[in-house]
């Protein structure tokens, strides 16, 4: 199959605004997330129903009581079917949900203790079936669907983990990430 120029800009386009939801999710930037969806946009995430801007307001809600969150997706995983100015979209993902546990150990900025109550992994294997729509010339979701596959949750024992040095950096959850002060 041959894809025109103006395609291939279009799955660029659309696979950018996967990331960028994506970014916006483990970086909890509300805005960065509602600006993925048509002001109309709707998102099913099964335990939140609702538009982009009310789901971007929950994610802000719901997520800080994990310690960090990362979802894994890319391109080699997101296929894109084009219709004129729709295009349906399947991205496969797997998330990580960081719960550190409670206590001195409980971070990875800070020494191990026994002390320390295990933390967890809850990983998600999931898919984001999205409807795409280019209006004005911009392609944003219209309808997003998640498509939980698998999921399990592993202990994280807080004596057995890497310590960063007090000099590392280290990924923020807000707007004091490296990925917004840039290097």
């Amino acid at each position: 199959m041959s894809l025109t120029i103006e395609e291939l800009l279009a799955r660029e386009e659309i696979t950018d605004v996967i990331k960028r939801l994506a970014r916006g999710t483990d970086r909890l930037d509300e805005e960065l997330m509602a600006s993925c969806y048509h002001p109309d946009g709707f998102d099913d995430h099964n335990a939140f129903r609702g538009s982009g801007t009310e789901f971007a307001k929950w994610v802000v809600t719901v997520l800080p009581h994990f310690t960090t969150t990362m979802h894994f997706i890319g391109p080699p995983n997101v296929s894109v079917d084009l219709d004129a100015d729709v295009a349906q979209a399947d991205t496969y993902c797997v998330a990580h949900h960081i719960n550190a546990g409670t206590g001195p150990g409980s971070s990875p900025r800070t020494a191990t203790d026994p002390e320390s109550t295990p933390g967890t992994d809850m990983v998600l294997g999931l898919r984001y079936v999205d409807r795409f729509e280019r209006r004005d010339g911009t392609w944003l979701i219209a309808k997003r669907v998640c498509a939980f596959d698998w999921t399990y949750t592993i202990p994280i024992d807080p004596t057995n983990r890497y310590v960063f040095e007090a000099d590392y950096t280290v990924g923020r959850r807000d707007r004091t990430d490296i990925t917004y002060t840039g290097v």
